[in-house]
């Protein structure tokens, strides 16, 4: 359910409230900044996992890339940085019986307001980052909900090369509370 729609420095901010949810993918521990995330998602791509991932539900779906701290995804790795998921949201629709044991990851994210974070071309994206995911939701009236140490986003399916796909959509979405 949409509550609040707002426009910020190019970028579309949606409040909405999500009851708890349970998330299904692919997971991994990496660092930020040395392209391992990227190599990540792109040998998945190839293999085919992505692909395979999709076609657990007949509809369309949103294939996300979470990142989390190490410690809240339950391997508490302290040599990585974050532990990254390609992820679906799961629901009784989906149809995992492809995948062999404990090939897919499963997670249940809490119940909390989200901002939805919309962006349509690479400028928006990058003033996005330039002001910050953070910092923009706090003009707002909101701040990360620290209880949920995670985000989800869909980059990877903006970019070719560093190059943005025309037509495609960025979304962000960090869990909320108020201030």
């Amino acid at each position: 359910m949409n509550t609040d729609k707002f426009i910020i420095k190019g970028v579309k901010l949606t409040i909405i409230n999500k009851s708890e949810f349970e998330m299904a993918g692919f997971k991994k521990a990496l660092n930020l900044g040395d392209g391992s995330i990227a190599l990540f998602i792109s040998q998945l791509a190839e293999s085919g996992k992505i692909k395979k991932l999709s076609e657990t539900i007949s509809t369309p779906q949103q294939i996300w890339v979470c990142l989390s701290d190490c410690q809240s995804c339950g391997r508490g790795c302290s040599e990585f940085h974050v532990c990254c998921r390609v992820c679906v949201e799961k629901t009784e629709n989906h149809d995992f019986s492809k995948f062999a044991d404990n090939e897919i990851a499963t997670f249940t994210v809490p119940a909390s307001e989200w901002v939805l974070y919309e962006t349509n071309n690479k400028i928006d994206t990058e003033t996005l980052h330039k002001f910050g995911v953070y910092e923009l939701v706090k003009e707002i009236g909101y701040r990360w909900n620290e209880n949920i140490r995670l985000h989800f986003d869909n980059e990877h399916e903006c970019y070719k090369n560093g190059e943005w796909i025309s037509g495609q959509t960025y979304h962000f979405l960090l869990p909320v509370v108020p201030i």
